[in-house]
């Protein structure tokens, strides 16, 4: 019997909903829990918890998918501390490591990936390969609209579980400094900020789309934890990030152009950078050439930006789907010749390299049709499993067959 092995996954069911499929079709399902917030969302034929300290994490990690006779193993995101020594044990192994991350494309997929991904991704991101290949036709689904609010419930519970159980996991250290009660106050802040930003904001875009059409480059922020910062590029910060692009920007771009700076709406509660930005503006003596904003439409954005500049964001896609010259500042998959401008940043202001569409456009059939599933973590979970369930019929490691047991095996400790 094929079995399979969940790490933590993202907050909320998407986890225990997809451990209970995979089990209704024969294989045994298995989750570890490294902290109270997983435990709280956890469904599986087994579980265990894991509370030791994490010097101890690859033995017991190791031992785990050995005496278990693990097949695959499923994780949420690949730079994690726990997640990327459980990477290379699996690669010891040679157990398939399915990776679950939010969509490359946005909104309305999220990305699964065997063996890392973003920069971690073990697909052929060549020339040879993207145009080589045979599109299958796949056609999209349904949209899945706004998720804010499922998103934020789902993150309350997890933090408020993990606090609530700290005692019973003494050792977990989370990836992101963050408490219960902070994330909570935080989501509440970012809905409040989106109704004043909705009112301060509301000129801006008739202005953007008018007098700055054409004439304003867009460097949409990632959140300031993201892995993609820390693990993919060589900035240091956001900060280290807005600062670098505007000095460039400062020193190389044409006088009656404007730089438009776009805050994270994940991060809208969490951080705010005008203060920043002011402070910098004025040393590089660009003070009114710089604009900072939150919840503006950003395909609109994207249809009157001259160009777009970001760390590794998967807004570089939807750029590109915009035809508007990109320069990616990290390492991104989507950074290829062709496709991306390849020179230097300060260059890019004066001489932006235009977009191969047609190029393009095969990158993007390749990119949504072997790593996309159509769906949501937090939002109509049902429909984005059914996408899981097609992607995994064809790993034989799983064998997943074509009709479920009567039962599910072993016990819901969940």
């Amino acid at each position: 019997m094929s079995a399979a092995v969940f790490l933590q996954g993202p907050h909320g069911p998407f986890f225990a909903r997809l451990a209970k499929k995979l089990s209704e079709y024969g294989v045994v399902t298995h989750k570890i829990n490294l902290n109270g917030g997983d435990r709280y969302f956890a469904w599986a034929d087994f579980q265990v918890n894991f509370t030791g300290i994490e010097d101890d994490w690859p033995f017991f990690f190791r031992q785990y998918l050995l005496e278990n006779g693990a097949k695959a193993v499923f994780v949420y995101g690949d730079c994690r501390r726990y997640h990327a020594r459980a990477r290379e044990i699996c690669k010891s192994l040679q157990i398939p490591f399915a990776v679950f991350e939010e969509g490359y494309l946005r909104p309305d997929f999220v990305t699964l990936e065997w063996g890392g991904v973003n920069a971690f991704s073990q697909m052929d991101w060549s020339e040879e390969a993207i145009k080589q290949y045979k599109p299958c036709g796949r056609q999209r689904g349904a949209p899945i609209g706004q998720t804010f609010w499922h998103r934020a419930r789902n993150a309350i519970l997890y933090y408020l579980a993990m606090r609530l159980a700290q005692p019973e996991f003494p050792h977990y250290r989370h990836h992101r400094n963050r408490d219960w009660l902070g994330e909570g106050t935080s989501w509440l802040r970012s809905f409040a900020r989106k109704g004043v930003y909705k009112i301060a904001e509301r000129k801006l875009t008739p202005r953007l789309t008018t007098d700055l059409s054409q004439r304003f480059f867009l460097f949409p922020l990632q959140t300031r934890d993201d892995f993609q910062l820390r693990e993919h590029s060589d900035l240091l910060s956001i900060e280290n990030a807005i600062d670098v692009v505007l000095k460039s920007f400062a020193e190389n771009a044409a006088g009656d152009t404007v730089v438009v700076i776009k805050h994270h709406p994940m991060d809208r509660g969490f951080c705010h950078y005008q203060k920043l930005i002011d402070v910098l503006a004025r040393r590089y003596q660009i003070v009114g050439r710089v604009i900072y904003c939150h919840d503006l439409h950003l395909p609109t954005l994207l249809d009157h930006a001259r160009g777009v500049v970001t760390i590794n964001s998967t807004v570089g896609i939807s750029a590109l789907l915009h035809k508007v010259p990109t320069k990616v500042l990290g390492r991104a998959l989507y950074d290829i010749p062709g496709i991306t401008h390849q020179g230097k940043l300060a260059n890019f202001w004066s001489e932006p390299e235009a977009v191969d569409f047609a190029y393009f456009q095969r990158f993007h059939t390749y990119l949504y049709e072997l790593t996309q599933v159509d769906g949501s973590f937090s939002k109509d979970i049902d429909m984005t499993i059914e996408g899981v369930q097609r992607n995994l019929e064809s790993i034989a490691a799983l064998a997943v067959p074509q009709a479920p047991h009567s039962e599910a095996n072993g016990t819901d400790d969940g």
